[in-house]
This record gives C-alpha cells, structure tokens and sequence, in this order.
C-alpha cells in the first residue's frame, strides 16, 4: 500500500489525476450509482480533495469521506458541502460500521493483493448484509486486478454481485479511441455494457456483503 506522504507528495499539485476533468466519468457513475445511495448514509473511502463527493454522492443523506492525505483532506473540506465531513485516515484502519453503503471507487487497486483480501474481509465482517460499491480499472496486471481476479476474490469471502456496469473504455488503440468518442455523445454511454470486455478500462461493481 502507498503511504501517506506518498499520496501528499501526489497531492502537491491540485488534482493530480485530473478526476474533475472526467466528466463522462461522473455521468455513467451518476447514472449507476444514484439509486443506490439516494437519501442513504455512504462512506467514501479514497475520497481524495472530495470531486466524486460533489458530484456523485450529493443525493446520499450523509456521506463520511475518508482519505489517507491530510493534503487532500483539506482541500476537500474547504469545499464546504452540507451533507459530508471528511477525515485523514487510512481505509484498512477506519470502522466500516454503521452505513447503508460504502463505496470505494477507484482506489483499491493502491492495495497490494493482500490488503485487497484483507479489505473486503473487512467489509464482510463490518458490514454484513449491506452494499458495497467497488471500481476501478479491470487491466490484468499478471492477474492482480482483473475482472476474472475480483470475481473469484468477491466469491471466496462471500459476496453476491448484485450487478457490474463499464465505466469507461481503453484508449488504445485507434479503433477502440473512435468508440470511446462516439460514447461522449447524447445517450452514447448508454452502449458502454454492451461492448466486449477487451474494450473495457474500468468496471463498477455493485456487491451485496455477505
């Protein structure tokens, strides 16, 4: 797992990644992942300076946003928003009782193959019954977090996958670009679930805990 003075060195520059620039990003997360946290209370781990908090997790009743940058943090509370509160913390050690979700988007992949384990063990045992919300990039670096990996990770703890949606598309190479194009426009995203998985950069799962 990265450290903390990792991530603030990350965070020298604001928005390192350029997460307020994904807009179609935000649209398909929008479209996913309302229903399931409408006027419910969510803890967001990896929450970072708090982009997806504004403006994917502003219909949740309460959000509790949590990230491992105290750098980030801050500049996530200087963001003022009414329903959430953000903490310095690291998401293997912060109590994952008492929400109706938790939602950790793109950020597990920082995990080493362990922690990963270790992680949803944790939600399993902290958060029985309720949802978990999980994304990131389905890239299969030998194996270490691919859509295949995750499956079998979910089922050996227990989890039920109650539904998976793409989120985006790989850039490379020519072809796959004019596609991923021609989902930015009006209702194109609409198309994302139906393409092949080799086509696909980044996965959302939906995960009822055992």
């Amino acid at each position: 797992m990265r450290t903390a003075d990792d991530f603030n060195r990350y965070y020298a520059t604001p928005d390192p990644w350029g997460v307020s620039r994904a807009t179609f990003r935000d649209r398909v997360l929008r479209r996913h992942v309302t229903r399931s946290i409408r006027n419910k209370s969510v803890l967001e781990l990896g929450c970072g300076e708090g982009h997806l908090t504004q403006a994917i997790f502003h219909k949740a009743r309460s959000v509790m946003a949590a990230d491992i940058s105290d750098v980030a943090i801050a500049r996530a509370k200087s963001l003022d928003l009414r329903n959430a509160r953000f903490e310095t913390a690291d998401l293997l050690d912060i109590s994952f009782r008492g929400y109706d979700v938790i939602a950790a988007i793109e950020c597990i992949y920082y995990l080493s193959h362990q922690e990963q384990g270790a992680f949803l063990e944790k939600v399993a045992r902290e958060h029985s019954g309720k949802m978990l919300l999980l994304s990131g990039p389905i890239i299969d670096y030998q194996r270490y977090f691919s859509h295949r990996r995750l499956m079998l990770e979910f089922k050996a703890v227990g989890f039920t996958v109650v539904r998976f949606h793409n989120l985006s598309v790989y850039w490379h190479p020519l072809s796959v670009r004019i596609v991923a194009n021609l989902l930015k426009l009006p209702l194109g995203y609409r198309l994302l679930d139906w393409l092949p998985e080799r086509m696909i950069y980044q996965r959302l799962y939906a995960l009822r805990a055992p």
